[in-house]
């Protein structure tokens, strides 16, 4: 999804959500195939950034695709 800031005179963020790389297709390297797709999607899109929200146990795997830890998000759900 690309998502417009308007503190940011409206430019472009990338959020990527729901990725998940089923068992038997895991060690493959998919994963940091589709992340690196999606990392070149919003560049090429025009986004100043991609984010995307993980688990403490995935955070390894997405510093491994490029990704650093930023900021911390606050939920909450109805």
């Amino acid at each position: 999804m690309i998502e417009r800031k308007f503190i940011r005179n409206l430019a472009k963020v990338g959020h990527v959500e729901d990725v998940v790389v089923d068992e038997k297709y895991r060690g493959k390297q998919l994963g940091q195939r589709v992340i690196g797709a999606l990392m070149a999607f919003a560049k090429e899109a025009g986004c100043y950034k991609a984010i995307l929200d993980c688990g403490e146990e995935r955070v390894p795997f997405y510093e491994k695709c490029g990704l650093a830890r930023k900021e911390v998000q606050m939920a909450k759900y109805f």
